[in-house]
């Protein structure tokens, strides 16, 4: 078995709980085969539809989606720029991106999601389907992001080649994901203590997927899909607690104040090196 990010073959075996993970030893890349058992699609979609709240959710990212695209809009110029956004969701991102005068485009697996977003932004067009499934044109589009999206999709490199495809040359792809290192950590501090913290009703504070990357896998894997990185950071947290992970918003809002300022400080004083955050953010071009 060899690495899709890397193509080390310096794999080791893991376990989360009761699923077992792969690790790359080379790169930091951590996966799982069980996707066919969890049925991750499925939850995906009864997570959107029964429990998401979305709308606490997209107020949280606001400043998230004003600072990259204030980014984007400073790297396209182009009178008549397009975006795509992958996993556009209820559509919350297209509707700042529409207002900053963006062509906007949505790729969403969720229907409820679909209906939502383009009731919300009637000047986007909404593909409901997979990003392969929509055939896009070859250099279609300006800007691509897929924010919290490609640890969820059936094969991350075949997803990064397809945008490779449909973007414009010298095009920028914005991509937003889960920092693996920060949830393993979270999860030897919070696995100890579970019980307890169930008991004061905190839930946990790490995520894990079928796919798990650090700054280095996912560079590399966007160095394969032909690529090449341009800056990658520590993303913008979330405002507040809009999943309440526990009882007392202002608790939250302090821990994610203080790992936010560790992260800044350990990413200057690392030269970026060092990237700690629970989130990271990306920009890359198009070669």
């Amino acid at each position: 078995m060899k690495c899709i990010c890397c193509k080390s073959n310096q794999i080791i075996h893991s376990k989360v709980g009761l699923t077992k993970y792969y690790n790359c030893r080379f790169c930091g890349f951590m996966f799982t085969p069980e996707r066919a058992e969890n049925n991750l699609r499925g939850i995906l979609l009864s997570h959107y539809r029964d429990i998401d709240p979305h709308e606490r959710v997209a107020a949280s990212k606001q400043s998230f989606f004003n600072s990259t695209l204030g980014y984007l809009s400073s790297q396209v110029k182009s009178k008549h720029r397009s975006l795509l956004d992958v996993g556009c969701g209820f559509g919350y991102f297209l509707e700042s991106a529409c207002e900053r005068g963006w062509q906007t485009y949505g790729v969403e697996i969720s229907g409820a999601a679909v209906r939502g977003a383009r009731g919300r932004v009637r000047e986007a067009n909404i593909f409901y389907g997979s990003l392969r499934d929509a055939r896009y044109s070859d250099e279609y589009f300006d800007a691509i992001t897929l924010w919290d999206v490609l640890a969820i999709v059936d094969s991350p490199l075949e997803e990064l080649q397809e945008c490779h495809r449909i973007l414009k040359h010298r095009g920028r792809i914005g991509i937003r994901v889960r920092n693996v290192f920060f949830h393993k950590l979270a999860y030897k501090i919070y696995f100890p203590l579970r019980k307890v913290a169930s008991r004061l009703k905190i839930k946990k504070p790490y995520v894990f997927y079928q796919y798990n990357f650090g700054a280095k896998s996912l560079i590399l894997m966007l160095r394969r899909a032909g690529f090449r990185p341009i800056l990658i950071t520590n993303s913008p947290l979330t405002e507040g607690d809009p999943y309440s992970h526990t009882r007392i918003d202002r608790f939250t809002s302090f821990l994610k104040f203080w790992i936010d300022i560790f992260g800044r400080v350990l990413f200057q004083m690392s030269r970026g090196r060092l990237i700690s955050g629970p989130s990271l953010l990306i920009w890359a071009e198009k070669l």
